[in-house]
């Protein structure tokens, strides 16, 4: 499938009719009963039908109802936060009853129903859901509708009146008129949004003024946070924060169409539904991200990528999940049931194009060689910069797989919890906040250009233009203080170069290239030799006199900073010339 073609499923579906429009109608005429929370009743007595056609799909099954029953036996879940957040424990109530619930409807062993209905009434005991960190709160109400209308009918009432209750007083009566992060212009927004409507529509029958109020607050506000789509569906926190807020924003869209309502034109809002054209193309024939911004490198099996395949007909969009299941990998997602109830028929279906460029606050290009080739050359390379939320000082960064392996690699995030304890102002983007000393957030630690030791610019944000199909040109002039600053990379499907040309700097101020790996380094003149697991990359450096050298990052930098682990750096340096200028071009090709 070429880009044309894609673009234009998007185009056919932005058209679909919606289905009611109104919220005050879809309250009195949507669909009554439980369970009506997310999924369709079709496609919970289909799923035996869909697992014989599909090996992929009932390996799945299979995996997440033996996990299932082996944490059976964990202890219950108590209210002890991780420095000021509850989150962690939110998320673990929902990956726990989501599958115990999904186990006792798929199997109808009740020992499920019983760890599931304890599980939430723990969690109701709770004084609050800790509302200071209002994520916590959201995931918390979402796992609880989700529980409660799954297993509705099987609860004795008390425990139904006992839930409810929770999730009406530790949740949605919070936001019966909106809340502040719903008004968000990142993934608070979206979170927040989706949770607190999965509460309200839960528990609507006993609340239809409170969920009429609060759905209608929502529906307000719902484009705010989904600007951040817009225009080609490039998620600028990175693919990793592209799960969090899309999961959300997924599941509102399920939840309210099987409430028989309209999705408030959510799915069809500009970027959202080709966000998963940038997801899929955002993973390498390693199996690992374009980790940009604060993410990791991992992935994941991230529902929405499963319900959006499927609604955009694009099944090839989830090979690589595919490959996971494959490798009984991706059961770890608390989501993990609504991917198998939203999973989509095996077919033959065209590939997805071989290059993807989006634009948006991070920009980005990515090419491959073959969507089938395990050993296929990929490149990912971006724009942006630091003046962005969970934004790193990464303009112009790359990463770089060849034969399954990744070779140019980005280290990631650091969490979170590890930098607030030690007083870091993690959340203060400006040019002198304490965020920039932390290694890995900085531009020392990113495969891109510093001059003379200096922090990139924490407000500029680099453009990024496509020359050609396969040929990207980023401006980092801005972010670097130069008159002129651009990287051009060109990719074959055999080869990627990568050339950078300065001019306006100082002369004899030393530029800097930079690119992180976990492979050995022997340097040979201008070329760079890097080996791991018995293959070789070639980097052959051409232009002003340049010096490559090989610097060790294992170790953490300072008491802030967590190590990394078997990593080094390539590092070329040359000093600008006398006219101002600079210029330094690298090919990386087959050893």
């Amino acid at each position: 499938m070429n880009r044309r073609e894609f673009a234009a499923a998007l185009a056919a579906l932005a058209a679909m009719p919606t289905a009611i429009g109104g919220t005050a109608l879809a309250l009195t005429q949507g669909a009554s009963g439980h369970p009506r929370l997310l999924v369709s009743s079709a496609e919970w007595t289909s799923l035996a039908t869909r697992r014989k056609a599909d090996p992929d799909l009932d390996r799945f099954v299979a995996l997440v109802l033996d996990r299932a029953r082996k944490d059976l036996d964990r202890s219950q879940l108590e209210r002890k936060l991780d420095g000021r957040r509850l989150l962690g424990v939110s998320r673990e109530f929902i990956r726990r009853v989501l599958q115990w619930a999904f186990a006792f409807r798929t199997t109808g062993d009740v020992v499920f129903l019983d760890r599931a209905r304890r599980e939430m009434l723990a969690v109701a005991a709770f004084p609050d859901w800790n509302p200071s960190h209002y994520l916590d709160v959201a995931e918390m109400t979402a796992g609880m509708a989700i529980g409660y209308d799954w297993l509705f009918n099987e609860l004795p009432a008390d425990a139904r009146a006992t839930i409810r209750q929770a999730i009406v007083g530790n949740g949605i009566g919070q936001a019966r008129n909106g809340h502040k992060t719903f008004r968000s212009t990142n993934n608070w927004s979206q979170v927040c949004i989706g949770g607190m409507v999965l509460g309200a529509l839960a528990v609507r029958d006993d609340e239809p003024a409170l969920a009429r109020d609060l759905l209608a607050a929502a529906q307000k506000d719902v484009f705010i946070g989904l600007s951040a789509y817009k225009p080609d569906g490039v998620y600028p926190e990175g693919p990793g924060y592209w799960s969090y807020g899309t999961t959300y924003s997924v599941l509102l869209i399920a939840a309210l169409r099987n409430a028989g309502m309209s999705d408030w034109g959510v799915l069809a809002a500009p970027g959202f539904a080709g966000s998963a054209e940038f997801y899929a193309h955002s993973i390498g024939p390693s199996a690992k991200h374009f980790n940009f911004a604060d993410g990791n490198e991992g992935q994941e099996l991230p529902s929405p990528i499963v319900y959006l395949a499927r609604e955009l007909n694009q099944p090839a969009l989830l090979t690589a999940k595919r490959d996971m299941i494959r490798k009984n990998q991706g059961v770890a997602d608390r989501f993990a049931p609504l991917s198998i109830l939203w999973w989509p028929a095996a077919e033959s279906a065209p590939l997805p194009p071989l290059s993807y460029a989006g634009q948006g606050p991070q920009p980005v290009a990515i090419w491959r060689s073959s969507w089938t080739d395990p050993d296929a050359f990929w490149f990912a390379i971006k724009g942006g910069g630091a003046g962005h939320n969970h934004g790193h000082m990464d303009a112009g960064s790359f990463v770089l797989d060849m034969d399954g392996l990744r070779w140019a690699k980005d280290l990631g995030m650091q969490d979170y919890l590890s930098l607030e304890s030690r007083g870091i102002d993690l959340w203060n983007m400006k040019q002198d906040s304490s965020r920039w000393k932390v290694f890995r957030l900085g531009s020392d630690a990113h495969n891109t250009l510093t001059v003379s030791g200096q922090p990139h610019s924490a407000t500029a944000m680099a453009s990024l233009r496509m020359v050609s199909d396969r040929e990207a040109l980023i401006d980092l002039a801005q972010v670097l203080g130069l008159r002129q600053a651009t990287r051009r990379a060109r990719f074959s499907n055999d080869a990627v170069e990568i050339e950078d040309q300065i001019e306006g700097a100082t002369p004899g101020r030393d530029i800097r290239w930079a690119m992180c790996t976990e492979a050995d380094i022997r340097i040979e003149g201008k070329t760079a030799i890097l080996s791991q697991k018995g293959k070789l990359l070639h980097a052959r450096f051409d232009g002003d006199t340049t010096r490559l050298e090989i610097r060790d990052i294992s170790a953490p930098r300072s008491e802030i900073d967590h190590a990394n682990p078997n990593t080094r750096q390539l590092i070329a340096v040359a000093p600008a010339g006398a006219d101002s200028g600079w210029r330094l071009g690298v090919r990386f090709t087959r050893g």
